[in-house]
């Protein structure tokens, strides 16, 4: 799937960095020269046609061009609630859902991912054993099953994705190399990615 064949990207970029000890929101973090942000949004695009960004409507990210900004249910409701307004909002469009903090995926394993769906409602990328819910590709069929499951007071992610009946697919049998997929939630993860990030370019 390209960009030109439409779709729609769900980028949840809620995260405080609090554990980064930032004085930005973690989107606002900088991964040599660039924020998450940016990066993640770059991804998406390389996949879909348009972008929808999920976060508190308090959270400040700036100017954001050329995407649509989508607000988490109010409360701290967690990625589970961010991804059901993101699904939502992508208006019964099969959707991309990428977290923030995942500046190593590449396109290229994304689209791979979508490929191996099947006829599944989702599917979703499992780095090491653990499911990733918050880089997959949803139908329109998973909105609803979603959504009954955080309106019953539900907040694990994991549990709900797998609920539904996503597959999940090993990245390891996806294009590029399993730390592609690792996260950042701490300085140490920061610079391990942007290490792992220069040896690529290299």
């Amino acid at each position: 799937m390209t960009a030109t064949q439409g779709g729609v990207g769900v980028l949840l970029a809620g995260g405080r960095g609090v554990r980064m000890g930032a004085e930005v929101p973690k989107a606002l973090v900088h991964l040599e020269g660039r924020t998450l942000l940016a990066y993640a949004i770059a991804t998406l695009r390389a996949c879909v046609a348009r972008v929808l960004v999920v976060a508190p409507e308090t959270l400040d990210l700036g100017d954001l061009a050329d995407v649509t900004r989508v607000a988490d249910p109010p409360g701290e409701t967690g990625p589970l609630g961010a991804l059901v307004a993101g699904l939502t909002a992508a208006a019964g469009e099969e959707a991309l859902v990428l977290a923030v903090d995942l500046p190593c995926v590449t396109p290229e394993a994304l689209r791979a991912l979508r490929d191996a769906r099947g006829e599944a409602v989702a599917v979703i990328a499992a780095s090491e054993g653990r499911p990733q819910p918050l880089a997959g590709w949803y139908t329109a069929a998973a909105v609803a099953p979603l959504a009954d499951v955080w309106r019953s007071g539900a907040r694990a992610v994991v549990p709900a994705v797998l609920g539904i009946g996503a597959r999940a697919v090993a990245t390891d049998t996806l294009p590029g190399r399993p730390d592609d997929w690792h996260n950042v939630n701490t300085p140490d993860d920061l610079a391990r990615v942007a290490a792992h990030l220069a040896e690529r370019v290299g």
